[in-house]
């Protein structure tokens, strides 16, 4: 299982990410991420990311947005979708993801992340965590790609393998 880590890249941190049972561990240098409310000068910087050679990771700050990302430039990974809609609906749960923007994701390869780190840096972890099991629940009828990681920006924020895949078990209870 690999792990993506917001935080520079040290001999201490590899090691103390591999004990943890994490077989790869891209750090800030080998990632791009973006979060940029003008679309055109989005697809430009997943473009140039790219081009370097560098995981673009993106965090959509609308729905407009997030659908133009899964049609028209596909990062690798699109993470934080949870955090686009600030209140739920009366009737059903806003996590980002629908029934529209999900067969987008599936045709374009995109990798959907949940990161522990937004869990447990957030003030309303109980409608966070459901909004994440509603988009789950999506990813999974869609077959969209999944990935359950870290993103943490300090040493301490690190969870291990089975953390994660527990985390991800409580996840896809519901």
């Amino acid at each position: 299982m690999d792990d993506l880590l917001l935080i520079s890249k040290s001999e201490e941190l590899q090691e103390f990410s591999s004990s943890l049972g994490f077989s790869k561990v891209f750090f800030v240098e080998d990632i791009l991420l973006l979060e940029e409310k003008n679309n055109d000068l989005l697809a430009k910087k997943i473009r140039g990311g790219k081009n370097k050679k560098k995981i673009v990771i993106c965090r959509p700050t609308s729905e407009e947005q997030l659908r133009f990302l899964f049609e028209k430039c596909t990062p690798d990974v699109v993470w934080g979708m949870e955090r686009i809609h600030h209140s739920d609906s009366l009737h059903h749960l806003r996590g980002g993801l629908n029934q529209v923007l999900g067969p987008l994701a599936a045709k374009s390869n995109a990798v959907v992340a949940f990161s522990f780190s937004e869990v447990l840096n957030c003030n309303t972890r109980g409608s966070l965590l459901g909004r994440m099991r509603f988009n789950l629940k999506l990813c999974r009828k869609y077959k969209i790609k999944t990935l359950f990681c870290n993103l943490s920006n300090s040493k301490e924020e690190i969870r291990s393998k089975n953390d994660l895949e527990a985390w991800k078990r409580v996840l896809e209870k519901g």
